[in-house]
Formats: C-alpha cells, structure tokens, sequence
C-alpha cells in the first residue's frame, strides 16, 4: 500500500478532510461514546488507510477551524473529537454536561 505524502500531488486535502469527518461520524453512532480519540481516527486513516500522519493531523484542526468538530477532553483527560451536529452535540452534552459550556458548543447552539 503507498502511502500518500501531503507534499504530492496525489492527495486531495478535501477528500483527506472528508474522510477524517467521516471516520469521527463512524467512530461516534449512538451505541459508542460521543467522541472518538485521536488515535483511533489515526489508526483507521494512516495505518488502515493510505494518508499521512501529517494530513490527518492537519485535516483535523482544520475541522476545528471550520465548525465541523470539536475536541474536549473526556473524564480521564483524554482528548476527543465530535462531530458539531445536533445529534452529536446533544450526545456529548448528555454524556458530559461540563460540556455545555464550551465555547464552541455554545456558540453552535445559539448561547452566546
């Protein structure tokens, strides 16, 4: 399997960004916690997948940037990602009310 480098021109950022939205969107249904640790997004995309470390890692702040997730960390300080939907949303907020209060997760449901 060739692993693609961010520096070729065989990637493409958009569908890289489309596949780590996807992987946290399967990796967080209903009957699994609300949020997804980095290391398993990294574990279905570069070592089960064929991008890079860099372009997943990339791919996610870009998520961030863009409203398309959050990252928040669970009860044991482990970093997680959601995806910022309303169903995802009300998801964490149930599972983690601290939540709630996130700036991000505030602003997408309209309490600022």
């Amino acid at each position: 399997m060739h692993i693609h480098s961010d520096d070729s021109n065989e990637v493409d950022a958009e569908r890289r960004y489309d596949r780590v939205l996807s992987a946290i969107y399967h990796k967080t249904s209903p009957m699994q916690r609300p949020g997804v640790t980095p290391k398993k997004i990294y574990l279905s995309l570069v070592a089960h997948g064929s991008y890079d470390r860099a372009g997943v890692k990339a791919s996610l702040q870009a998520a961030l940037d863009n409203d398309g997730a959050i990252a928040y960390k669970d009860e044991d300080g482990q970093l997680r990602f959601a995806l910022l939907t309303d169903d995802s949303v009300d998801r964490l907020v149930a599972e983690y009310p601290e939540v709630a209060s996130h700036e991000t997760i505030r602003e997408f449901r309209g309490d600022t």
